[in-house]
């Protein structure tokens, strides 16, 4: 029985390298036209179909989506990329995934260019951050979802993340809450600075200011929002009430509230802002914003499909409700 040809076989018939027969297989608009039509000759002559791509070659589609992703093991991620999986799925679509927080930009650059996917969908999108500018630079079809960039001429789909921190924020208020703690993220993308802003503009809306010591910078880790708990409550006057801009810090919180002896919620109430499912987690009760998750996906994904059917189409950017999910760590109080 005859095996099937390799690449190395087809690119030695070709007379080219093995990098430019998976380059024609990928349809990297790179490549020499001329050489094209010689490798995808060979290709016919050799009989050979390799299953998925060579459907692509014909098609011109993949019919699988890229996803960019960082910090794959939060809870809020974690969700996020269950949904996006759940979701391509359902519409018969398959998923690549590429963990970016570790790779070189020179890596994640080449997989831009590969053309392996018919489109992007970018969940990690910062202000200084290049991976929306050379996604869009590929030419590919890209979907911002999640985190957004303000003025960018492409899909976006976002929370209304400032809209639900002004909610956290008045509901602090009006239960008679002047002494209050922000556990923040530097302003790296519209979502920390908008969970942060329409927080304070809720608490300024009413006359509450938030004392300078109140208000505590850190990262993204359940170890950051612990140390910020136990710094806020020992302070001579502590805050009755902690707002953060992530659940794994609110989980933090708690935990370091706990650490100091601080009763949840009769000594402190805690908001967090994602409302991930170990949220309503018995041993946490967390009172949360939700990311609408499933909403986010299914709308951005829609907006994929009608980018890579009409390239040319006006950008559209989508901003859905982020409703407070209130529970036992405010004392299951209402607006």
């Amino acid at each position: 029985m005859t095996r099937p040809p390799t690449s190395r076989d087809l690119a030695r018939l070709a007379g080219v390298s093995q990098a430019t027969v998976s380059r024609v297989l990928t349809n990297n608009p790179k490549v020499n036209p001329d050489t094209r039509a010689r490798v995808l000759q060979v290709l016919k002559d050799a009989n050979y179909t390799p299953n998925a791509l060579a459907r692509a070659m014909k098609t011109g589609r993949t019919d699988t989506i890229g996803v960019f992703m960082t910090r794959v093991t939060s809870p809020f991620h974690a969700e996020l990329l269950d949904e996006i999986g759940r979701v391509l799925s359902s519409m018969g679509l398959h998923m690549i995934l590429w963990n970016i927080e570790h790779d070189p930009e020179e890596s994640v650059a080449e997989v831009l260019q590969q053309r392996l996917v018919d489109g992007f969908l970018l969940t990690s999108a910062t202000f200084d951050s290049k991976l929306h500018t050379m996604a869009l630079a590929s030419g590919t079809p890209t979907v911002l979802l999640h985190r957004g960039i303000d003025g960018l001429d492409c899909d976006q789909v976002v929370g209304d993340n400032w809209q639900g921190a002004y909610d956290a924020g008045r509901y602090l208020v009006e239960a008679g809450h002047t002494e209050i703690g922000l556990v923040t993220l530097a302003p790296t993308s519209n979502t920390s600075r908008d969970r942060d802003l329409g927080f304070r503009a809720a608490l300024a809306d009413a006359g509450v200011q938030i004392k300078p010591g109140n208000v505590i910078t850190v990262g993204v880790p359940h170890a950051d929002g612990h140390a910020a708990a136990r710094k806020l409550l020992r302070r001579k006057k502590p805050p009755t009430a902690i707002y953060t801009v992530t659940d794994l810090l609110a989980f933090g919180i708690l935990d370091g509230a706990r650490a100091v002896g601080a009763r949840v919620p009769d000594d402190l109430w805690v908001i967090g802002f994602d409302n991930t499912e170990m949220a309503a987690w018995e041993a946490f009760d967390l009172t949360s914003v939700e990311q609408p998750i499933h909403s986010i996906v299914e709308t951005g994904i829609d907006l994929l499909r009608q980018r890579i059917a009409d390239p040319d189409r006006p950008a559209a950017t989508m901003k859905l409700p982020c409703p407070l999910a209130i529970r036992g760590s405010t004392a299951n109080r209402r607006i």
